[in-house]
């Protein structure tokens, strides 16, 4: 029966709703959108998300799949699942619920789970195999494991100039750091191997780019997020007393490119992967 009761449901934008607008991290938003306009919908769907942060995309999958499906949000970060409560607590959404936990263990029966998700956990698994596994044997027969990632070739124009450095001051040892780093990106192959070994096929694999923009070198280094979350694995790369010489010609060189171009340009390759048990 009809209730019609969204329209009587006014969302006011006042000081509580501020701290939930517009917040989706970039950085995860161009394939989580990948992964919404793929993923099969069907109603009476069961559904976790492995890393869901903050609540995108599970939330976002919540309200499509409407309120005949069940969708768990799985991530070990508490502060992250306290702020997405409080976000599913605003936006009205009764067909969540979050857990704190670890793919690889994951608090539900053999065979209870119709669809699996992760957006870019894959490459935040200490033990890919191990939440492969704990997939599989939560899925339903025929169940789906659907996930995005982004691919070996992220950032392929930074990496390219960063070795040219560590080249152009002999830093062998640093050289070979950084290639250990960029190596740990999965390739396609890579992640078809780990799906085979753990009995998944995969049926459907879409593969696109988007582009991060910035003026400079300068602008690029000191952006909140990758600050956040490369910065200091590339500071690892490199040995303490040789940070200021590597990142001052680094960021120099890249100034120089932008000038010449106009701006720079880094590529980050997006691969949507849909498997079945």
């Amino acid at each position: 029966m009809l209730t019609l009761e969204f329209l009587h449901d006014k969302i006011n934008f006042d000081d509580k709703m501020v701290c939930y607008y517009d917040e989706l991290p970039l950085w995860s938003s161009p394939f989580g959108v990948v992964l919404l306009n793929n993923i099969p919908l069907k109603k009476n769907s069961i559904i976790v998300d492995i890393g869901c942060g903050t609540g995108f995309p599970l939330l976002e999958l919540a309200q499509r799949f409407g309120e005949s499906s069940k969708v768990f949000g799985i991530d070990p970060w508490d502060k992250a699942i306290d702020r997405a409560n409080r976000k599913k607590e605003q936006y009205r959404i009764k067909n969540v619920e979050l857990i704190k936990g670890i793919g690889e263990d994951m608090p539900f029966s053999n065979e209870y789970i119709d669809i699996v998700i992760s957006n870019l956990g894959i490459n935040n698994f200490e033990n890919p195999d191990d939440v492969i596994t704990e997939c599989f044997r939560v899925l339903k027969s025929s169940g789906k494991l659907i996930f995005t990632t982004n691919l070996l070739g992220h950032f392929d124009e930074f990496y390219s100039i960063f070795a040219e450095i560590l080249c152009d001051l002999k830093l062998e040892g640093e050289i070979n750091n950084l290639n250990k780093h960029v190596r740990k990106r999965h390739s396609l192959e890579d992640i078809k191997a780990l799906m085979e070994r753990n009995k998944f096929s995969i049926k459907k694999v879409i593969q696109e780019n988007y582009i991060m923009r910035f003026v400079d070198g300068s602008s690029f280094f000191n952006h909140y997020f990758i600050k956040l979350a490369f910065l200091q694995e590339w500071k690892q790369i490199i040995k303490e007393e040789n940070w200021n010489n590597v990142f001052f010609n680094l960021e120099n060189r890249l100034n120089n490119i932008a000038s010449k171009k106009g701006e720079l340009i880094f590529t980050v390759p997006i691969a949507y992967i849909e498997c079945e048990k």
